[in-house]
């Protein structure tokens, strides 16, 4: 399988079945661009199991993918899939060392498509990374009312004029840089004046060097002076506490991106970026949430949310657009409120995602909102049941559905009067049969509880209940069902 290069039409179709399920349907590049949920109990074998199966399988067929790591052990396993199926040069490893490098800011500032070089779509990438460190360190990313809803649109219009400043110079966009502009902004009109202060300010510099690249350029010049007015006037105007309180708020949003480990990683040049998937590259973000916790979870759901608005953006025929992966192990740690708005779109952007979890719940713990949920769960259309227990097999009974079945019940009776001897006498007897339907789920939820879990007890085999939205599976001669239950060898 070509692992990267050119794209020859038909290597991708649509209908192209990456997965012989042994019946009339199965499994193929338009299910897997519906998106993935398996759902198994810790030791389930929902990893070794329906994982595994979907990891090879795309492998195999030459899609590209980013892998978010919550567990050490995650980049192990795909650099064993990927030697098994002749992938391993296409792996590119995000760590600590910071050999693959990603300034995520100035891709989006500088990128050449239609719509790019916008500061405020630079801005709302920073304000999701922002998001996620809010909820990460547990505060409220929602702005609330009052001083909050205030200081908030004060920070956001700080930043919004430290990414415009850098881009009107033509100057690579960076959180060192706009840090640097920041720190040495005028605190005064009299300041702003002061021609040592000037000298030695990089504010005042990149000032200079913006209006000089502006010139002659009408819409440039306009925007810039937009710019200068802000750094010139209304910033040196702001009261004491407003002024400290938004570049306090600056500090804390960039420091996680300007330190260990992630420094190296988004705050410098660029080595790799999410359109490598589109060569058929698999990107492994290899920051275990485990080990690095909210480093680990920034560095990922940065690399996620540029990955998904690369996909929303992608512009490439059917026939020649290879399919690209979001992959998520414990996918709780990554799930976000955009998912939903991703997912809805993926499909026609060649985008597969797969979701790997204990509990149904433990997305909605994420989200907060059952809405949320099943809007997110709803577009993940094919869906793994491994071994469970608890709430999510009853759901998980109930997106399967309910079947009326024959129910036949028989009643047995004796009349009589007992004599003064104990005999009965006039003794009669009644007998009935009676047929009925009733409702009963197709798989009962305790069912779900005794499905094989792998390891030698089980002669390393797990079960698994799939389901494919719109699908029936054939049963020989018996009535086509919306399941199917599956058995994989995880040696």
């Amino acid at each position: 399988m070509r692992s990267g290069g050119r794209v020859v039409p038909g290597d991708f179709d649509a209908q192209k079945v990456l997965i012989d399920w042994k019946d009339a349907v199965g499994f193929t590049i338009a299910d897997a661009q519906t998106g993935v949920a398996v759902f198994g109990a810790t030791g389930s074998g929902k990893t070794s199991g329906p994982g595994q199966l979907l990891a090879r399988a795309y492998l195999k067929a030459g899609f590209g993918g980013l892998v978010l790591c919550a567990k050490a052990e995650e980049r192990g396993i795909w650099e064993g899939l990927a030697a098994e199926t002749g992938r391993s040069g296409d792996l590119i490893r995000v760590d600590a060392g910071g050999g693959a490098r990603f300034n995520f800011l100035d891709w989006e500032a500088s990128r050449a498509q239609e719509g790019a070089g916008f500061a405020i779509n630079v801005v709302a990438l920073l304000d999701e990374i922002a998001g996620t460190i809010d909820t990460g360190t547990g505060t409220s990313n929602s702005d609330g009312g009052g001083d909050n809803a205030f200081f908030r649109s004060a920070h956001r219009h700080l930043i919004t004029n430290l990414v415009e400043l850098p881009m009107l110079a033509g100057l690579p966009v960076s959180l060192p840089l706009m840090r640097a502009v920041a720190n040495s902004a005028p605190l005064s009109l009299a300041q702003r004046d002061d021609p040592d202060w000037q000298k030695a300010s990089a504010c005042w510099r990149i000032l200079r060097e913006a209006e000089a690249a502006t010139k002659g350029n009408a819409e440039a010049e306009r925007d810039f002076a937009e710019c200068r007015s802000y750094f010139e006037m209304d910033f040196p105007a702001l009261s004491d506490r407003t002024r400290g309180v938004i570049t306090l708020m600056f500090a804390v949003l960039v420091r996680p991106f300007i330190t260990r480990p992630l420094r190296r990683l988004f705050s410098e040049d660029t080595t790799v970026t999410p359109e490598d998937t589109f060569k058929g590259k698999i990107i492994i973000v290899d920051l275990p949430v485990q080990e690095y916790r909210l480093a680990g979870r920034v560095a990922a759901l940065a690399w996620k949310w540029c990955f998904q608005i690369c996909v929303m953006r992608r512009q490439a025929a059917p026939g020649y657009r290879r399919p690209v992966f979001l992959w998520a192990d414990e996918c709780q740690y990554f799930v976000t409120e955009r998912d939903a708005e991703y997912q809805a779109v993926a499909r026609s952007a060649g985008g597969c995602t797969v979701y790997l979890t204990q509990q149904r719940e433990g997305i909605r713990r994420v989200l907060k909102s059952d809405d949320a949920t099943e809007n997110l769960l709803a577009n993940l259309q094919t869906k793994f049941f491994c071994q469970n227990s608890g709430e999510t097999n009853k759901w998980a009974a109930d997106l399967l559905g309910e079947r009326y079945i024959k129910i036949t019940s028989t009643n047995v009776g004796r009349s009589g009067q007992p004599g003064s001897d104990g005999m009965i006498s006039d003794a009669s007897g009644q007998a009935g049969i009676q047929r009925s339907e009733q409702r009963r789920y197709f798989i009962e939820p305790s069912r779900f509880t005794t499905l094989k879990r792998g390891g030698p007890a089980n002669e390393f085999q797990v079960e698994a209940v799939a389901y494919c939205g719109g699908k029936l599976f054939s049963q020989g001669a018996a009535e086509p069902l919306p399941y199917k239950l599956l058995t994989f060898r995880q040696r």
